[in-house]
This record gives structure tokens, C-alpha cells and sequence, in this order.
């Protein structure tokens, strides 16, 4: 969905996703640290442009570069998506593995779910062979309410996923863990 939304703190920046990212995202998406992790990709800069034009005319789905506020370094991208009824899912969360921009572009894409579009329930759904990200979103205190074996494919062999789910009741204490990881990592940005 084309959309104006940006923020920026902890010397991280949201912006929108543009066609001209296209060649970042292959290369993000296919990197060692995601494939296996996310949902499949496309392997080639022209299937991610025919994938994004498709996602400019799709209503609520919001697609994000996370950048450094001083350079405009792209170094990761995040996403809420499935924007109905007053809730959205967020992921398509990857930053490279060198950047400390992880836990400042997440807490920025909770802070759109919230405060900005002011979701009642968030969800999220993380391959369970992604540990580390199983392993976040618990120490931050997103609800965790199941698993559902076989229910997405990657790579044709299907995954469980671990279901999480937060609410505006939940989103000051994210908001704490999460400032306190953002805040360490900003002076590296």
C-alpha cells in the first residue's frame, strides 16, 4: 500500500518501501542469517518489483526500509500488514546482522501499530526455527498465545509458527524493554 507513514528515534528512521529498494531487499532477504527463517523470497531484483508493485495497490499493508537517521543507510525492513477491524500483524523484520538497528526499528514499528494507527490487537507469527526471534519477542513481553505446526511453507517444506499477540495494554512494558535495548545500541548508529 503506498502510505506517508515515517518515525524516527534512537538514530533509526522508518520510511516507506519504494520500487528503486528492490535490489536491498533481494539481497536482505536471500542473505545466510534470513533465508530459512522467513517466508520465501524473491530471488531476483525484478520478481521483488513486479512483488512491491503488487503491494502498492494492496490495502492495509504497510511495508518499511529501516534506515540510519544520519547516513539514510538502509539496514534493514520491517512491515504491519493485515490492517482490518482495528488489527494488523507485524514482521517482514530483518536488519543486517551487523547493524545494532534491530530493537530501535521494531520498537518504531510497534510505536505506528499503536500510536499512530492505534491497533487493539497486534499480531505476530515467527518460524519457530528463528530462535533468536522467538527468543525477543518473549524477553520484551509479547503475549505468546500458540504454535500451529505445518501451517506456512518454506522452501516447499512446511514450518510451524509461534504465535504471539499483544494489545495496548501490553505496549508500555514492550515499550520499556524495548527503549532500553534501542537506547544501548543508538550510540553505534
Amino acid at each position: 500500500m503506498r502510505h506517508n507513514l515515517t518515525a524516527e528515534k534512537y538514530g533509526v528512521r522508518l520510511r516507506p518501501v519504494q520500487l528503486a529498494d528492490a535490489p536491498f531487499i533481494v539481497q536482505l532477504r536471500n542473505s545466510p542469517h534470513a533465508v530459512g527463517n522467513i517466508g520465501d523470497s524473491a530471488s531476483d531484483i525484478a520478481a521483488q518489483k513486479a512483488w512491491l508493485q503488487r503491494y502498492f495497490e494492496r490495502a492495509g499493508d504497510c511495508y518499511f526500509i529501516i534506515e540510519k537517521a544520519r547516513t539514510d543507510e538502509s539496514v534493514g525492513t520491517a512491515g504491519v500488514y493485515d490492517i482490518t477491524d482495528k488489527q494488523g500483524e507485524i514482521g517482514r523484520w530483518i536488519v543486517v546482522p551487523a547493524s545494532p538497528a534491530a530493537a530501535a526499528g521494531i520498537w518504531l514499528v510497534w510505536h505506528i501499530c499503536f500510536d499512530v494507527l492505534k491497533l487493539e490487537t497486534v499480531l505476530a507469527r515467527v518460524v519457530e526455527t528463528n530462535p533468536s526471534v522467538v527468543a525477543f519477542h518473549k524477553k520484551i513481553g509479547n503475549p505468546f498465545v500458540g504454535r500451529v505446526e505445518g501451517e506456512q511453507q518454506i522452501g516447499g517444506k512446511p514450518v510451524a509458527m509461534i504465535h504471539f499477540r499483544a494489545t495496548p495494554a501490553e505496549w508500555p512494558a514492550m515499550s520499556e524493554k524495548l527503549n532500553y535495548y534501542a537506547s544501548l545500541a543508538e550510540k553505534y548508529l
